[in-house]
């Protein structure tokens, strides 16, 4: 469904899944990792096992408890574990899911493209994300995605997570604009929908998958190719 919304002075963009392929790259480092331990797990099985394991730990990292190579370590012994690898190594895991992950590192269709096209038009544009700076903004520099926003948030800088209603005002802050005036874009219906919303922004469903929406009144688009016709 592609209804349009009226022209924002702000667009909130995430960034897993939204401009970064962060499912792409991460079945890659469980290809590797699984190849290399002979782990016969199917794909889909194996990533909702990693996916299960990262909601389980992020909480330490989020905490301070861990740094963020420590959350990785500690994600693929266990990982490992739960796949029946003995004593396994998590040190040497994390080194051969990295290697693999940054390898296939990529931005989805168009992500450069729009955000050139959004800071042509005159609009002002964040990066809001439920992650930390350190891995986040390492995404961003590598693609000089950095250069074609007005404002990245991670975790640090935000009073609590999407979809805490504090994240998406901390946005609109940063970008000195009222949530009325402000768009969410994003995979998540949860945190970049129903978030955003309740917090009184409008928000677009980044929707790849093509899947039935909870409310078919939000507008959604399937590629970001697709988004600036929403916007104009």
């Amino acid at each position: 469904m592609t209804v349009p919304v009226s022209l924002p002075r702000a667009v909130i963009l995430d960034l897993d899944d939204t401009l970064f392929d962060d499912t792409g790259c991460t079945h890659a480092g469980l290809r590797a990792l699984a190849e290399a331990h002979d782990v016969r797990t199917e794909p889909g099985e194996l990533f909702r096992r990693h996916a299960a394991r990262i909601r389980e730990i992020d909480p330490l990292l989020f905490r301070g408890e861990v740094t963020a190579h420590g959350a990785r370590v500690l994600r693929f012994t266990r990982l490992l574990g739960d796949l029946g690898v003995s004593d396994p190594d998590g040190e040497a895991a994390t080194r051969i899911y990295r290697e693999a992950y940054r390898a296939a590192w990529a931005l989805l269709d168009g992500a450069e493209v729009l955000l050139r096209g959004l800071r042509a038009q005159g609009l002002r544009t964040a990066v809001l994300t439920n992650y930390v700076r350190e891995v986040q903004f390492e995404k961003l520099r590598h693609f000089d995605l950095h250069q074609l926003v007005d404002a990245v948030l991670c975790t640090e800088d935000v009073p609590a997570p999407k979809p805490d209603a504090r994240a998406y005002h901390a946005a609109c802050a940063a970008l000195n604009v009222t949530p009325a005036e402000a768009v969410m874009v994003g995979d998540s219906w949860e945190n970049d929908v129903q978030g955003a919303r309740a917090a009184g922004l409008r928000a677009v469903w980044i929707n790849a998958a093509g899947r039935a929406a909870p409310d078919p009144a939000v507008p959604q688009c399937r590629t970001l190719a697709d988004l600036p016709a929403l916007l104009a």
